[in-house]
């Protein structure tokens, strides 16, 4: 149950904070963090990640709403077991990370996007993530640590 709880906690969390950006922030407009090094920028992506394939989201809109449904058929088959809470973990933030993302590209045709990194290289500034692409991320990172630590095994 804590593992459902923290999906809803992700999605709402993120449902909060686009809203915000989406009512206070125009596309574009930039606010510069952390001695610029890190800025809120609105931006609507309609694309997969790093608004690949923005001129199919259709194609995008069903794989992830595939990928989302293995996500849930495999914490449908985790959650009972015990142990593997590096899993069971990794696999709430890829839920709440991508039903929050799925849900924006469903109503609205878009993911909003509101924050990017003000160091690093050219092509990764021009990057524009939200929080639950973060979730995502973190969900991939601790999933693949359970599965290198226990040789595949849940």
């Amino acid at each position: 149950m804590p593992y459902v709880i923290l999906v809803i906690i992700i999605f709402t969390l993120e449902y909060f904070i686009k809203r915000h950006m989406d009512q206070v922030r125009t596309l574009q407009q930039q606010r510069p963090l952390a001695g610029g090094r890190l800025v809120l920028k609105k931006y609507y992506n309609t694309g997969a990640a790093g608004n690949a394939f923005k001129r199919h989201p259709g194609y995008v809109r069903c794989i992830h709403t595939a990928a989302l449904l293995f996500v849930a058929a495999a914490m449908v088959y985790t959650l009972p077991k015990k142990g593997a809470r590096a899993v069971k973990t990794g696999l709430a933030f890829l839920a709440g990370g991508g039903l929050s993302n799925l849900y924006d590209r469903l109503r609205k045709g878009y993911v909003v996007d509101y924050f990017s990194f003000g160091a690093g290289p050219k092509w990764f500034r021009r990057l524009v993530f939200n929080l639950a692409d973060f979730f995502v991320f973190a969900g991939i990172l601790l999933c693949m640590i359970q599965m290198i630590r226990k040789d595949g095994k849940l």
